[in-house]
Order: C-alpha cells, then sequence, then structure tokens
C-alpha cells in the first residue's frame, strides 16, 4: 500500500488535480454510456427496418 502513498500526497497538495481527474472520470463514464445507447439503437432501428422490408414484399404479394 505504500505505493500509493505519493497519489494521495498529490491530491492534499493540488486538490483541483483530483477535481479535474474526477472530472474526466465521469466524462468517460458518461460518454461511454451514451455511446452504447446510442449503438444500441441504431442496431434496434436497422432490425426493424428489416422487418419492415420483408413484410412489404409479402402483404403485395397478396393481393
Amino acid at each position: 500500500m505504500g505505493g500509493t502513498l505519493w497519489f494521495i500526497t498529490i491530491l492534499k497538495d493540488k486538490p483541483w488535480l483530483g477535481f479535474l481527474i474526477g472530472l474526466v472520470f465521469i466524462t468517460i463514464m458518461f460518454g461511454s454510456k451514451n455511446l452504447i445507447v446510442y449503438l444500441y439503437a441504431r442496431s434496434q432501428e436497422k432490425k426493424r427496418q428489416e422487418a419492415e422490408a420483408l413484410e412489404k414484399p409479402e402483404k403485395g404479394s397478396e393481393e
């Protein structure tokens, strides 16, 4: 545990550095979450469009 004391000492001397590290961490966490949600929604939209494309020719051939 003695190897991490330098990090704690830096945070005691420069608290704004800890704030910046926290800000970067939060930005990465929210950014990755939003990226995952965006990619999932795009995937679902493609699946929905493919399903609709398959339904349309079937309806046309029945008439």
